[in-house]
C-alpha cells in the first residue's frame, strides 16, 4: 500500500494443456460466429390453415375393387415412399394393421449409457379441435413432443385429423439413452402453428414412469391426456397410444447408479417456440413458480389432501395391533398319494409378530431402541412393496425388493418378463380400499360444511346481539384485497408470494418422500431399506448401555471436575482478545481469513465453473434453457388405462452381418443430447458408434442364429461386474479356508482314531 516500504505482490493462476483437433475447431466455428449443429427438433413443414388444406378431401368412397362401399382416409403427411400408389388411400382397419407394424426407421438420442427406452408414438384419439372452431373442415394439426433427461424430440405432424395415426414410415420411433433410473419420459400434444405467430398450442400432456417397468417386454400403453399434472384436473383432453420397450446394460450398474443423488438436467434451444413447447411437455400449461392466488389455494388444498394418511395409519394399527394382515407364504407338504410335494399358500401375520418380538425385547432392553427404529423403517418400506404387489391392478406393481436384491447380488434380476391382458383384473382395480376413502371423504366434507354453517350461523346471531364486528360480506368474498399500511396501499404479492414460495417447497418435499414411502421410486425406496436394515444391524451389535455409561461418566469426569479450573486459567482467559499478545492476534486473524478465503475461492470456483458450461451451453445448443426435474415432483402422476397391454419380446434372430448392422445403428438416426464433458474446452458426449464391445463382433449373442460364428461366446460382463465376482470369489475362498479347513480337520480328527 502508499506509505509502506514492503508492497504484496500479487500472484495469477493458470490452467494450460496442449490444444486438440476439436479445440482447434471449435475455436475456428468461434471466431467466425457459427454454432456447432445439435439439432434435436427437425425442421418443421408449413402445416396451417391455408387455402389448399381447407379444399383438400381427406376422405373418399371407394366404388369399385375389392374394398367398394368402404371408406377410404388420405394418409398424411405423405404415404409409404416404397409403396406410394398402395398406401395414398387406406381404410379405417387397413390404417390401424399398418399402425401396429415395426417402425422403418428410428431417431437414436441422448447422453447416458445405463440403458435404452425404446418408444412408438402409435396414435391419439378424441382430441379436441383447436384449429377455427372447425370451420370448413379445418382440424388440428396433431404433433407429439417428446423430452427425456437432456434431450427433446418430437413426430411428424399429421393435419386435420383428431384421431392421428402415425404409421411406421412416419417419423415416430426413438430411442432414448437413459442417464439415471429415476427419469421420467414425458409426452404432449401440440396443435400445429408453424405459420403464425403465435406458440404451438398444448392439447394435452401425460409423464410415463419407466422404473418400475420390466426389460425384455413390449408395453403397449394408453394415456389420459390432461394439460397439467400441478393442480387438480377435471377433464381431459384426448388420449394416447404408444408402444415402449426396455433395454437395461447391467442391473447392478443400474441399482449402484443411485448412490449419486439426482441432479436436475436442462435442454437448451434457440427458437421460442421450441422452448414453449419444451416446457409445456414437462411442466403444463400451469407455472406453479410463478405468483398467483390460485396457486396458494392449490397447495394448501394438496397439504389437506395427504390428510388422509390419518386412513392409512388407522388401517395399519388395526391389522397389526388385532393380528388381522397375513402374509401369504408357499410351504411344501408332502403328499403321500403322489410321493411328492405340493406348494400350499399358508396365510401368516408376519407383521404382528415382528411387531411383537421388538416390543418385548425393546421393554426388557431399552438399549436395543435405535437397532429398532431402523429396523421399522427398513419394515415400513417392506410392508408397503408387498401391499403394492398384492394390488389387484396389475399396472399398480412395482419392482420387488427380492428382485432388486437379486440384481444387487447376482448382477442379475430375477424378474420375468411381464404379460398382462387387456382390461386384466379390471373390477379387482377397483377394491374396497377406494370405496372406503371415498366415503371417509364425503364424511369429511359433510362435517366440514356442518361446521361452516353453525360458524356462520353464531357470527349472525352475535351480529345481532351486538357483540360482532366481523363483516359476514368479508368472510363471505373471494380473493385477496389491497392491504393498507398507515394509510399507504400495498401490492399484497410482497407477502404472498413469499408463502406460495414455502408452500411449494413443502408440497414438493411431501412429494418426493411419499414417492419414496409408496415406491415409485423404488431404487431409493430399495436402498433405504437396504441401509436401514444394515444400520438394525450395526446398532444391535454396540453395547450402548456401556457406551452411554462409561460416556457420560468421561464427560462428568472431564467437564465437572476441579481442574477446569487450570484449563480455564491458562487457555480461555488466555484466548481473551485483551491478554492476546499482537502476534497471537495476527496469527488467530490469519488463520480465520485463510479459511475465510478457500471456503470463498471454492465458491467462486464452482459458481465459475457452473456459468461457463451454462455459457457453453448456451452457445452450442440456443439461449433458451427448460429445466427438467429427474426425481417425480408431480402432484399427480399418470397411470395406463386398463386397455393397456404387456407381451413378451421375441426378437426374430438374425445373422452376424444383420445383428453387427443393426448395433452400428442401421436405419438409426443418431443425434447426441446436451451433455457436456471436459473442463477448459468442454465437447459434447458422444455414445460409442456401435453397441459391441471392442474386440468383439456383436454384443446381443443371443440373438444370433444357431450356428454362427459368433454365437459361443457370451460373456457380457463389464468391468465392474468382473471385479465383483472376482472379488466375490476370493473372499469365498477365503472364507471357506478359515472356517473350512478347520472344521474339517475336526471332523476328521472326530471319525479316525489316533
Amino acid at each position: 500500500l502508499t506509505g509502506q516500504k514492503d508492497f504484496k505482490t500479487g500472484s495469477i493462476a493458470l490452467r494450460m494443456r496442449r490444444a486438440t483437433d476439436y479445440d482447434i475447431e471449435f475455436m475456428e466455428k468461434f471466431s467466425e460466429k457459427k454454432k456447432i449443429s445439435n439439432k434435436s427438433f427437425p425442421e418443421m413443414p408449413n402445416v396451417g390453415t391455408t387455402l389448399k388444406s381447407i379444399m383438400t378431401v381427406h376422405s373418399k368412397k371407394e366404388l369399385k375393387g375389392p374394398d367398394k362401399g368402404k371408406t377410404k382416409y388420405l394418409i398424411r403427411p405423405e404415404p409409404d415412399p416404397k409403396r406410394a400408389e398402395e398406401t395414398s388411400w387406406l381404410t379405417k382397419e387397413k390404417i390401424e394393421e399398418e399402425t401396429m407394424r415395426p417402425s422403418y426407421n428410428w431417431t437414436d438420442i441422448g447422453s447416458g449409457n445405463l440403458g435404452k427406452v425404446f418408444v412408438e408414438v402409435l396414435g391419439c384419439d378424441n382430441l379436441p379441435n383447436l384449429d377455427a372452431a372447425g370451420t370448413l373442415g379445418d382440424k388440428t394439426d396433431a404433433f407429439v413432443s417428446l423430452v427425456y433427461e437432456d434431450c427433446s424430440a418430437r413426430t411428424d405432424i399429421i393435419a386435420d385429423c383428431l384421431s392421428p395415426r402415425w404409421l411406421p414410415w412416419m417419423r415416430r420411433a426413438f430411442i432414448f439413452n437413459m442417464m439415471h433410473t429415476s427419469s421420467q419420459l414425458f409426452l404432449a400434444v401440440f396443435d400445429s402453428d408453424e405459420n403464425s405467430i403465435c406458440s404451438h398450442e398444448l392439447v394435452g400432456r401425460v409423464s410415463i414412469d419407466i422404473s418400475n417397468f420390466r426389460p425384455n417386454s413390449v408395453y403397449e400403453l394408453h394415456y389420459k391426456l390432461y394439460r397439467t399434472a400441478q393442480c387438480a384436473r377435471k377433464k381431459n383432453f384426448g388420449t394416447i397410444k404408444i408402444r415402449l420397450r426396455l433395454e437395461l446394460e447391467d442391473e447392478r450398474t443400474l441399482l449402484l447408479s443411485n448412490f449419486k443423488w439426482p441432479q436436475s438436467v436442462y435442454v437448451n434451444t434457440d427458437r421460442q417456440k421450441d422452448y414453449e413447447v419444451i416446457k409445456k411437455t414437462v411442466e403444463g400449461n400451469f407455472d406453479m413458480r410463478r405468483y398467483n392466488p390460485l396457486s396458494i389455494y392449490t397447495f394448501i388444498d394438496e397439504l389437506l389432501e395427504n390428510l388422509t394418511l390419518y386412513y392409512y395409519l388407522e388401517d395399519a394399527f388395526a391389522n397389526l395391533i388385532f393380528w388381522r394382515g397375513k402374509s401369504i407364504f408357499s410351504l411344501p407338504v408332502p403328499s403321500y398319494s403322489t410321493r411328492s410335494f405340493k406348494w400350499v399358500d399358508v396365510g401368516f401375520p408376519i407383521h404382528s409378530s415382528v411387531a411383537f418380538i421388538c416390543a418385548i425385547n425393546l421393554v426388557e432392553n431399552p438399549e436395543l431402541l435405535p437397532s429398532i427404529c431402523f429396523l421399522c423403517i427398513g419394515w415400513l418400506l417392506l410392508a408397503r412393496e408387498e401391499w403394492r404387489i398384492k394390488n389387484p391392478n396389475p399396472w399398480a406393481h412395482c419392482k420387488s425388493f427380492r428382485q432388486l436384491l437379486s440384481a444387487l447380488i447376482l448382477g442379475k434380476s430375477s424378474m420375468e418378463p411381464l404379460k398382462i391382458e387387456p382390461k386384466e383384473n379390471l373390477e379387482g382395480g377397483l377394491n374396497s380400499w377406494d370405496k372406503r376413502l371415498e366415503e371417509a371423504e364425503k364424511k369429511a366434507k359433510a362435517r366440514a360444511e356442518k361446521y361452516a354453517r353453525e360458524q356462520l350461523q353464531y357470527l349472525k346471531d352475535m351480529e345481532v346481539i351486538g357483540d360482532s364486528n366481523e363483516d359476514l360480506a368479508a368472510r363471505e368474498g373471494h380473493g385477496f384485497p389491497t392491504i393498507s399500511l398507515a394509510g399507504f396501499p400495498v401490492d399484497p404479492k410482497v407477502y404472498l408470494f413469499p408463502i406460495q414460495q414455502y408452500l411449494r417447497l413443502a408440497c414438493v418435499s411431501i412429494r418426493v418422500l411419499k414417492n419414496i414411502i409408496v415406491w415409485e421410486e423404488c431404487y431409493l425406496s430399495f436402498w433405504i431399506a437396504v441401509i436401514s436394515f444394515i444400520l438394525s444391524l450395526v446398532c444391535f451389535l454396540i453395547p450402548w448401555g456401556f457406551v452411554l455409561k462409561w460416556t457420560s461418566r468421561i464427560f462428568a469426569w472431564v467437564a465437572f471436575g476441579p481442574w477446569m479450573i487450570l484449563l480455564d486459567k491458562f487457555y480461555i482467559n488466555h484466548l481473551t482478545e485483551e491478554e492476546m499478545t499482537n502476534e497471537e492476534k495476527l496469527e488467530h486473524s490469519n488463520k480465520t481469513k485463510k479459511w475465510l478465503d478457500e471456503q470463498k475461492e471454492e465458491a467462486q470456483l464452482a459458481r465459475e465453473k457452473a456459468s461457463k458450461l451454462r455459457d457453453f451451453k448456451q452457445y452450442m445448443f440456443g439461449q433458451r434453457i427448460c429445466r427438467v426435474n429427474i426425481l417425480k415432483k408431480d402432484r399427480y402422476y399418470d397411470v395406463p388405462l386398463p386397455t393397456s397391454s404387456a407381451s413378451i419380446y421375441n426378437p426374430k434372430s438374425k445373422s452376424l452381418g444383420e445383428l453387427a448392422m443393426q448395433e452400428a445403428g442401421y436405419h438409426r438416426n443418431r443425434v447426441n443430447g446436451q451433455q457436456l464433458i471436459g473442463e477448459m474446452i468442454p465437447k459434447i458426449y458422444e455414445n460409442p458408434s456401435t453397441e459391441a464391445p471392442t474386440g468383439r463382433p456383436t454384443k446381443k449373442t443371443d440373438l444370433l442364429e444357431k450356428g454362427s460364428p459368433a454365437s459361443f461366446y457370451d460373456g457380457n460382463d463389464s468391468y465392474s461386474a468382473a471385479a465383483i465376482k472376482v472379488g466375490s470369489i476370493i473372499i469365498g475362498a477365503g472364507a471357506i479356508t478359515w472356517f473350512g479347513v478347520p472344521l474339517f480337520l475336526y471332523l476328521v480328527r472326530l471319525l479316525l482314531p489316533e
